[in-house]
This record gives C-alpha cells, sequence and structure tokens, in this order.
C-alpha cells in the first residue's frame, strides 16, 4: 500500500517502542556483531542505481552482482550517459575541476558492505599501536562525555513543530526496519511515550560508560571510486564497497526531540574546546553554518589563520595556505580514540568499536577526535600528517577545496568542485534489475540546471558568488554532501 494511502490513525507506537526497549547495554565486553553484518550483507541481491545530475539529460545503466577472483562481491556493468548541452560545455572545464571529487555513475548494494565492514576492521588493526598512543586520557574522556549529556539531555523536549520538521526531512528514512518516517502520524498521542523512551536511554544509559550491546539496523549508500574523465560519456562500472549506515530508534531520533539543535553543538564544541586547551579560532559548520564558507575565502585571501573541522576533514588554515588532512578510516579508529566512556553509542565488531553513521552523536564524535588529534599534534599547523590516521589530501590543496567548493581560481568567488554526472541522495536510488537495462532521466526545472551550471563558474543567475547566499545557510539546515541541492536552492529565490 502507497503512503499516500495508509491510515496514519490506525498506526500504534508499539512497533517503535519495541525497538527501543529492544537496546541493551552491558559492562562488559559486547557480543560481536560481526558474523550478523556479514550474513545480513550476503543475504542480498538487489542493486541500486541513482539518476542524472544536470550535467546529463539520461543515464543507461546495466549492471550484476559477480565477485573477484578471491571471493569478494563486486559489481560489474556499464554506465552510457547521453549528455546533456550544459553537460558538454563543462567538459571543457580544467581537468583538474573535472576530475577531483567528481562522480560518473552511482550504484550501490548491501552485499558489497561485506568489503566495507572487513576492510575497516583490517586498516584498523593495522594502526593499533598508532591508534592507541593517540587515545583519550580516561579523565579527558569521562569529562567530554559528562560534556556531550549535559548539553543533550537537558534540551530534550516533545516539540511538535520541531518533530514536524525533521519528520520531513527524513520522510523515505526507516525508522525501523520496513518503517518510514512518512508512515507514522504527526500527532502528540503518538509520540509522547516514544519521546518518553528516548529520554530515558538518554538519560541512563548512552552516556553511563556501558557499551551498546545491541545490532544496528543496515542501511547504505553509494561509494563511488571512479572519476569523470573529459569527454568521456560511457564508463565500466566496477565497484566493490557500498557505504554504511547504522540506524537504531534508541538513538538515531534524538534530534527529533532538540528544538535547540545549534545551541546543543555549540555547548558541546565550546567546552570541549577549553577541556582541549584550544584557543585557535576555530569553526563547523554545525555551530557556524554557511560562515565557515566565508572564512575559508577571508583564510586565503586575507592570509586569516583559521581552523574548519567537520567530522573527518580538518582543513587549517596558515598564512594564506591550506592543509587539508583527512581521517583515516574515521568511522572505525575514532571509537578507539575516544575510548571506553563513549562506547554506550557504538557498534562492536570484529574486536572494535566503531561509530554508527546515523545516531545522535556521529558528527559529534568524529569531530571531538579530529579536534583531539589536532590538539595533541602541534606539527599538523605546519602541514605534518600521522600515517595512517590523519593524512593530508594532496589533492583537495591543490584545488582549495573545502566542504564541496573549491577556492582554488579566486577565493573570494569558489566555485563547485568535481563534475557530478550522478546525485548523490539516499532518496533517489532506484533497484537496478540484474543483467537488464535501465533508463534513468534527468528532472530538474530549467531554473535548477542553469543554477547548477553557473555555480561551476562561481556565479549566480544575479551575477553574484555563491557566498552571497552560502554564507547565510544556518546551521540547522547544513547538511554534508548537499552542495548541489543548496545551489539548485536558489533557483525559487
Amino acid at each position: 500500500m502507497a503512503m499516500s494511502q495508509l491510515d496514519l490513525t490506525k498506526i500504534s507506537p508499539e512497533r517503535v517502542l519495541s525497538a527501543i526497549s529492544s537496546a541493551r547495554w552491558t559492562t562488559s565486553t559486547p557480543g560481536d556483531q560481526m558474523t550478523h553484518y556479514l550474513t545480513v550483507g550476503a543475504r542480498s541481491t538487489r542493486m541500486s542505481a541513482f539518476g542524472p545530475s544536470p550535467a546529463s539529460e539520461a543515464i543507461l545503466m546495466r549492471a550484476h552482482l559477480t565477485a573477484t577472483k578471491d571471493g569478494k562481491p563486486q559489481i560489474q556493468g556499464t554506465c552510457l550517459h547521453r549528455l546533456s548541452p550544459m553537460g558538454k560545455e563543462l567538459m571543457k572545464m580544467d581537468p583538474i575541476q573535472i576530475q577531483h571529487r567528481s562522480r560518473p555513475y552511482g550504484v550501490m548494494s548491501s552485499r558489497l558492505q561485506i568489503n566495507e565492514f572487513t576492510r575497516r576492521v583490517e586498516n584498523a588493526r593495522k594502526n593499533a599501536d598508532a591508534l592507541r598512543s593517540l587515545s583519550l586520557p580516561l579523565s579527558l574522556a569521562e569529562e567530554l562525555n559528562a560534556i556531550k549529556k549535559q548539553a543533550i539531555v537537558p534540551r530534550l523536549k516533545l516539540d511538535m513543530d520541531t518533530l514536524t520538521h525533521y519528520a520531513k526531512e527524513h520522510a523515505k528514512s526507516s525508522i525501523v526496519p520496513g518503517l518510514k518516517w512518512a508512515q507514522l502520524p504527526l500527532t502528540r498521542e503518538f509520540w509522547e511515550p516514544v519521546f518518553q523512551e528516548v529520554k530515558g536511554v538518554m538519560e541512563e544509559k548512552a552516556f553511563s560508560g556501558q557499551a551498546f550491546d545491541t545490532a544496528f539496523n543496515l542501511g547504505g549508500r553509494q561509494r563511488t571510486s571512479a572519476q569523470v574523465e573529459p569527454n568521456q560519456d560511457v564508463y565500466d562500472v566496477v565497484e566493490s564497497r557500498t557505504r554504511v549506515t547504522n540506524f537504531h530508534p534508541a538513538l538515531s531520533t534524538v534530534f527529533a526531540f532538540m528544538p535547540e539543535k545549534r545551541a546543543c553543538y555549540r555547548e558541546i564544541f565550546d567546552n570541549a574546546k577549553d577541556a582541549m586547551d584550544i584557543s585557535d579560532h576555530m569553526m563547523t559548520p554545525v555551530v557556524d553554518g554557511g560562515e565557515v564558507y566565508g572564512a575559508a575565502a577571508s583564510a586565503l585571501y586575507d592570509c586569516e589563520d583559521t581552523v574548519i573541522i567537520l567530522g573527518d576533514d580538518c582543513n587549517i588554515y596558515r598564512d594564506g595556505k591550506q592543509f587539508a588532512f583527512d581521517g583515516v578510516n574515521w568511522e572505525t579508529q575514532v571509537g578507539t580514540i575516544l575510548g571506553q566512556p563513549f562506547h554506550g553509542t557504538k557498534t562492536y565488531f570484529g574486536g572494535l568499536h566503531h561509530v554508527p553513521s546515523g545516531v545522535l552523536d556521529t558528527t559529534i564524535d568524529d569531530s571531538l577526535a579530529t579536534m583531539y588529534v589536532y590538539a595533541t599534534n602541534p606539527d599538523m599547523q605546519l602541514g605534518v600528517g600521522i600515517p595512517g590516521i590523519m593524512e593530508r589530501e594532496d589533492m583537495d590543496e591543490k584545488t582549495n577545496f573545502m566542504l564541496g567548493l573549491s577556492y582554488r581560481v579566486d577565493p573570494n568567488a569558489p566555485r563547485l568542485q568535481g563534475l557530478k554526472l550522478t546525485v548523490d541522495r539516499a532518496d533517489a536510488g532506484r533497484v537496478l534489475p540484474s543483467g537488464r537495462n535501465l533508463e534513468l532521466k534527468t528532472k530538474y526545472t530549467e531554473e535548477e540546471r542553469e543554477a547548477w551550471f553557473l555555480a561551476y563558474s562561481g556565479t549566480t543567475k544575479d551575477g553574484g558568488t555563491l557566498l552571497d547566499f552560502l554564507q547565510d545557510v544556518r546551521a540547522e539546515d547544513f547538511k554534508s554532501g548537499v552542495m548541489d541541492q543548496l545551489v539548485m536552492q536558489q533557483a525559487k529565490v
């Protein structure tokens, strides 16, 4: 039955409440969930493909699941584009702008998560000694954990405006397997018991120092290893990994009950900087919103020393030069860096605690770990990385790339970096029948196409720069990886 045909008044909260109450925590080592996750991935035979950006009129995809010689699952196939006039024009750009951070196609399958899980564990084990040497002292870990709890718990509130906004943003996302947010009634009667359960988890369990001892539900997002090549419209599809998304209503619904999300982030990061004795000018878009884009321009053009952090991204600007660092295998390695006090919101597999991608503190904990590595390794300010832990991204530095934009040509007029021939939205996937053709057509208005096309030159339809509107993006509206949508929204202004 279609979502629009459901009688929402007849849906009870019991299914969500049951899932929350199924969560368990333990004072000992949790049960290793590796076998469960690999089994779930191995059962999957479904593939998804993602539709065209304004650069392509249509995509013809054909692919199938197979395996490499060593038995690892893989997607193989072909992607054919019918490039739009704008796409053909953009193919004439400087090759570095076309290729770096580009995407020629998008495919995914949960079966490829098998490779993702094993790779994460293997790489973290290789870095075990370095990770242990970088880990937070227990006293600091406990202090930061207490900072998180104090910022989060008092702000939890059943505010129907906040809940409605959150539900609409996540309409096509699952709250529990087989039940999406759009299928749930937006009534206080339904949500009051759910809110009380979630609040109880936050008060009693999430920050207790006990470890989360329950398998997370799994979702996926595409991970594309290929890059766009100038004037090429046919691509061989060979992919071996799919991003893992983890969710559980006990930990993934918290911000539906947080009217003051930005204030929460600000309190956590301000107090964390004090605890880590960081006095540098450090910004993050979840607190500062689009102001980070203007700050990057000033850092490069006016030589204003600044550090911009989001999750595993750490961009350090010193004397007009950018050092772009990336946390390696961060979803896995953060669990070891932050340590035991943070295990109440982690998933445990392969003998390691990992940061789930879809819970309340994914961005918080990834960023806290980045801040700590920065604070305890002052040579990062001179461009010195930590092999296997925090490494410099040469191509990001060559393009002066920061959160979707390149500042290389003109710091005061940054532009989109990397030609995207397909979109990267979780709700934009279409089932890709194995071994059969699937045609995906563009759905953008002419105004949206124009806004997107002009953004690759760093300008808008009014002749301004992208900074003119990006600097005004609220922290609450900022989401990693949505630069294209932010740009095309200007078509409606």
